[in-house]
């Protein structure tokens, strides 16, 4: 599982496995579940306008749904405000590179101190990889969390089952967060306000394999930041109200992941000359593609990809989708990795081309039920499909285009599961498939920069391990994968570096090269992923002195999880010759949380009472709070998760985000 980790790192490596943002930051997969309850009697001069996102890194799920019916805000005097348009259900594997806006409302003004989410489990739909070349899923056996009862004495501490439903048990579980008090989260009256919200999905759960069934323990964690640093691809989807051809605007109706029902809120969405468009399955530009989403009319399903204005708040896009290049009213919708070209079945019809895609997600548009494919899935496409490239409205793809490591998006009708594997097939002979953005990472072979490529010792696709692919009749070869860099930095680039690519793979039976690569991340020159568990607690873990925090790596209380990750290289702690000095960056915003309460915790979520979790922006309050609380008799070490840059030197890790759980 480690490399599909690694594979599906944010572009920047934010550490945080989900975010949430009020005016910020939007992909996933969701759909609507009801209606929440929003602040009333709102007027330019008493509220302020807050956009609600929702975005998550990777974790070791292949599939994570789960409902989130309720974001509450906290006012200084114990008011406390609905900031959620809808309940909605979320797929959070599928929130890893871009960042969802959920709606855009108004919320009273004032000081806002803590931050309150509710997650529903009672339709949980979870499943793991259960091997390390990410080639089986199962669905877990149950999903739990722990209630300690403190009221007594001894406390005790019983497990509740969230999934599947239990009468009379509740299935929510609800974390709340106290914002650093430095940095208190204003809304001010007719300006934009943004609080980022990061709900650590990593942290957030723990999975064994209990009675020959797999248990997902779920103790949540969330942190809040009024100095968010997100830089993720925003997403916009929505019903489009207007198109204002004069401006090259449009305004949509929010409905955001896969929601049947807009939730009642508005963005408009600039765009400019770069702006790429596809609608009803055709590569336009800015202005045709605005003159055929016009043409559409209102209602029309729309999806921008852009970045969001800290100045003012507006949205302009990059990338829009639009009509049928969204969702079709009479094909279902296919998404995923092909990790193979086989022959077709015997009697498939001459012309047809079979791909094998793992990691599916089926979107029926009949019941608008989306739901995550455990088996392989056949797809079949042929001259009468038409084929697009994302971003590229001038390329003319064939059907060699989609190739192994090809990430699609298809529309077309699926068949119902025949073989006795259980794998379903899908038909777009006469629907759609569009080429999507693709990632990859690998090492540098050793003298592999070369004039505009470089060679690969290819580790994972799409979070997909290398040994998930079949590359027969590719050309390709893993272990010597050559990508085209065109004018992307590689100067500095060493030999073992670890790479991360984005672009397309090449057309099937020309490799090589075997990718042509967009952009670049550089693991060397961004951020090493600090993961240190003490299991039950150790208090002898960490100690703090002046601005720097020292892990005691002889510890026997380190457990399994002991390690600093940099692209693909995995350092054990517990062969460092000294302790791993951590220095919390002064100059970083975080956030930096201490989690007090582990057990005492999770019995609040479960229970509906505050948790004991606070966050700083500030590195210096943190060392401050961390000493104080460390000098606590009683106080145990559980967890340690950090993300900087490390000096192997020094033996010293530089963190701009950290978390320690305290018990």
């Amino acid at each position: 599982m480690f490399s599909r980790i690694l594979s599906n790192l944010p572009k920047w490596l934010a550490p945080a496995a989900l975010a949430l943002g009020l005016a910020a930051c939007g992909g996933g997969g969701g759909s609507s579940t009801g209606a929440s309850t929003g602040p009333q009697g709102c007027s330019s001069a008493t509220c302020g306008n807050a956009v609600l996102t929702l975005t998550d890194a990777p974790g070791d799920f292949a599939s994570y749904t789960v409902g989130v019916t309720s974001i509450q805000l906290t006012k200084a005097d114990g008011t406390v405000v609905e900031t959620l348009p809808a309940a909605t259900t979320v797929d959070f594997t599928q929130l890893v590179d871009v960042t969802e806006l959920v709606g855009s409302t108004a919320i009273p003004q004032g000081e806002y101190v803590a931050a309150t989410m509710t997650l529903d489990y009672s339709n949980a739909s979870i499943f793991v990889y259960t091997d390390s070349a990410d080639t089986q899923t199962t669905q877990v056996g149950s999903v739990v969390t722990q209630v300690t009862n403190t009221s007594v004495t001894p406390a005790t501490t019983t497990t509740q089952q969230l999934w599947p439903a239990q009468q009379g048990v509740s299935s929510t579980v609800q974390v709340t967060v106290k914002l650093d008090s430095a940095h208190h989260f204003f809304v001010t009256p007719g300006k934009l306000s943004r609080l980022a919200l990061d709900f650590n999905l990593a942290n957030s759960n723990t999975v064994a394999l209990t009675n020959q069934q797999w248990v997902v323990t779920v103790l949540p964690t969330l942190l809040a930041s009024a100095v968010p640093t997100d830089q993720k691809s925003i997403r916009v989807r929505g019903k489009v109200a207007s198109v204002d051809l004069t401006n090259k605007t449009y305004t949509v109706t929010v409905a955001p992941f896969d929601d049947t029902a807009a939730n009642g809120t508005q963005v408009l969405v600039n765009t400019t000359a770069s702006t790429t468009f596809s609608v009803d399955g055709k590569s336009l530009n800015q202005s045709d593609g605005l003159t055929a989403l016009n043409a559409d009319g209102a209602g029309t399903l729309s999806v921008a990809f852009g970045t969001l204005s800290t100045s003012d708040g507006s949205f302009t896009a990059t990338a829009v989708l639009a009509g049928t290049s969204v969702q079709s009213p009479k094909l279902d919708r296919l998404r995923g990795v092909v990790i193979a070209r086989p022959a077709c079945p015997t009697g498939t019809a001459t012309g047809i081309v079979c791909l094998t895609v793992r990691g599916g997600r089926i979107l029926d548009h009949v019941s608008d039920a989306n739901a995550f494919m455990p088996h392989d899935i056949t797809l079949e496409i042929g001259a009468n499909t038409l084929l697009s490239v994302a971003g590229n409205p001038t390329a003319s793809p064939t059907l060699a285009s989609p190739s192994v490591g090809s990430k699609i998006t298809a529309f077309g009708t699926r068949v119902a599961a025949t073989s006795a594997t259980g794998n379903a097939s899908f038909d777009a002979t006469s629907g759609m498939l569009r080429l999507e953005v693709t990632a990859l990472w690998g090492v540098v072979d050793a003298g592999g920069i070369g004039n505009g490529t470089v060679t690969l010792n290819l580790q994972a696709i799409e979070g997909l391990g290398v040994a998930a692919f079949d590359f027969t009749g590719t050309g390709s070869d893993p272990t010597k994968y050559v990508v085209t860099t065109g004018a992307l930095p590689l100067a500095n680039t060493a030999a073992s570096a670890a790479l991360r690519f984005f672009g397309f793979v090449q057309p099937f039976g020309s490799a090589p090269p075997d990718f042509n690569a967009e952009t670049l991340v550089n693991f060397t020159d961004t951020s090493a992923v600090l993961d240190a568990g003490f299991g039950m607690g150790s208090a002898a873990a960490l100690t703090v002195s002046g601005n720097a925090i020292t892990l005691n790596v002889s510890d026997p209380a380190l457990g399994w999880m002991h390690y600093i990750r940099i692209g693909p290289q995995v350092i054990d702690l517990t062969k460092l010759t000294t302790n791993l000095a951590i220095v919390p960056d002064a100059a970083s915003t975080g956030p930096f949380m201490i989690r007090s309460g582990i057990k005492e915790a999770a019995a609040s979520n479960a229970m509906g009472w505050n948790s004991s979790v606070t966050v700083y922006n500030s590195a210096a309050d943190f060392l401050a709070a961390l000493t104080t609380d460390l000098g606590t008799s009683g106080t145990k070490v559980e967890q340690v998760l950090a993300v900087g840059h490390y000096d192997a030197t020094s033996n010293t890790l530089t963190v701009e985000q950290m978390i320690v759980n305290l018990d």
